[in-house]
C-alpha cells in the first residue's frame, strides 16, 4: 500500500538504466547531497557567527547587538539554500524523466549575491 502512495505523488521511480539514465540521476541526487551540506555549513557559520560576536562582546560593545540577527539570518539562508536544494532535485528529477535538462541560473546567482552581502556585512561589522 505504501509503495502505491510512494509511486501516485511520483516519490518511488524505477527507469530503465538506458544509455546515461542511471549516471544522471546519481549525479542529481550527488547535486541534492552538496546543497544539503551547504546548508547545513551556511547554518553552522550563523551559530558560530553568534558565538564569536558574544565572546568579542567582552572588548567591544556595538558587535554584540549583531550577532544575535546575522545568526539568525544565516540559519534562515541555510534552511533557503536546504529548500532550493529539494526543489531542485524534483525539478531536475522530473526534466530527467522527459529528456531535458533545466539550467540553473536565478538560484544560483541570487543565492552567490546573498552569501557576498553576508561577507561584506560581517567584514564591515568587525572592521
Amino acid at each position: 500500500r505504501w509503495k502505491e502512495l510512494l509511486q501516485a505523488w511520483k516519490l518511488w521511480l524505477t527507469l530503465e538504466n538506458s544509455g546515461s539514465v542511471a549516471r544522471d540521476h546519481l549525479a542529481s541526487e550527488r547535486t541534492f547531497l552538496a546543497y544539503a551540506r551547504t546548508s547545513l555549513t551556511i547554518a553552522s557559520t550563523g551559530v558560530a557567527l553568534v558565538q564569536l560576536f558574544t565572546l568579542s562582546a567582552a572588548t567591544n560593545k556595538h558587535m554584540e547587538r549583531f550577532a544575535r540577527p546575522l545568526g539568525a539570518l544565516m540559519i534562515i539562508i541555510g534552511l533557503f539554500t536546504l529548500a532550493v536544494g529539494v526543489v531542485r532535485y524534483f525539478m531536475v528529477q522530473d526534466a530527467l524523466i522527459r529528456g531535458v535538462y533545466p539550467v540553473a541560473r536565478i538560484s544560483t546567482t541570487a543565492l552567490s549575491f546573498v552569501m557576498l552581502s553576508l561577507v561584506i556585512v560581517v567584514f564591515v561589522i568587525i572592521l
